[in-house]
């Protein structure tokens, strides 16, 4: 069924109904909003949401929440700091699903809206020995558009991956890894891990819906079985024991002992 914002276009509107009338914002209220998209597929509870929300995000000042039906919802904040810290902890989940947020302004059309992206945090495994930095974020841009590496350098030099924030398609699969091509002429694999990942769809790696909406599982439901999933629960970064030492640098009888440090 359309939607009565585009079902308008295709009237013939009478001379009253399409006499613009010039909207203004002239309040002088600072509201700042996020709009989000809930993929799940339950009912949803506005009261809920605020309790659950209120917990997680610990704002300054407090915030409104509204149903605009087809799960969507719009947050309306006083501080705009508040705002950039709920974007910066992306991704959110709720009910174990994918929030998707979008930043909006004030008197944006929000049925004309797309939520396509999706902040998250992904981890590199099984990288070759010595490969540098730049080479990583070029592999990882497979997943999508990298914005940044790890915030601290120090906590995450001693781990066994390497941490990168990505803007995710969600409309498409989540990527797994990459192919490399080594020197010596074999080939590696290098593995994706996605931290604070959401409910994922097995069959086609969307976030969008679960197995049972799947449309490779509607078409195929009576031949498919588990095993033939390619995508799973292995896709979820474990949280790493930042406090536990891999690194330790030991410094040479010409050096000064003070030199030796240990690094998380």
């Amino acid at each position: 069924m359309e939607s009565l914002s585009d079902l308008w276009e295709k009237f013939s509107l009478l001379e009253f109904e399409g006499s613009h009338y010039v909207v203004e914002d002239s309040d002088g209220v600072s509201e700042y909003f996020l709009a989000a998209r809930f993929y799940t597929g339950r009912m949803l509870s506005i009261e809920a949401i605020a309790k659950t929300l209120k917990g997680i995000w610990r704002t300054r000042r407090g915030f409104e929440v509204r149903d605009m039906g087809e799960h969507r919802v719009l947050f309306i904040f006083r501080d705009e700091v508040d705002v950039e810290q709920i974007m910066k902890g992306e991704p959110w989940t709720f009910d174990k699903h994918l929030v998707a947020l979008q930043r909006v302004k004030k008197l944006t059309d929000l049925s004309k809206l797309k939520f396509e992206t999706s902040f998250m945090w992904v981890q590199v495994h099984n990288l070759p020995i010595g490969i540098t930095s730049t080479a990583v974020k070029s592999i990882v841009s497979a997943a999508d558009k990298v914005f940044e590496n790890s915030p601290d350098k120090e906590v995450y030099e001693g781990c066994n991956f390497v941490h990168f924030r990505v803007s995710i398609d969600i409309t498409k699969p989540l990527c797994r890894g990459r192919k490399l091509a080594l020197r010596d002429g074999q080939d590696s694999w290098v593995c994706f891990k996605y931290e604070r990942m959401p409910n994922i769809c097995h069959w086609c790696g969307k976030l969008t819906h679960m197995d049972r909406e799947c449309p490779i599982w509607l078409k195929g439901k009576h031949t498919l079985k588990e095993v033939q999933q390619q995508f799973g629960s292995w896709m979820r970064a474990a949280t790493p024991n930042l406090a536990r030492k891999s690194v330790v640098r030991v410094a040479g009888f010409d050096e000064n002992d003070s030199e030796t440090e240990d690094r998380g």
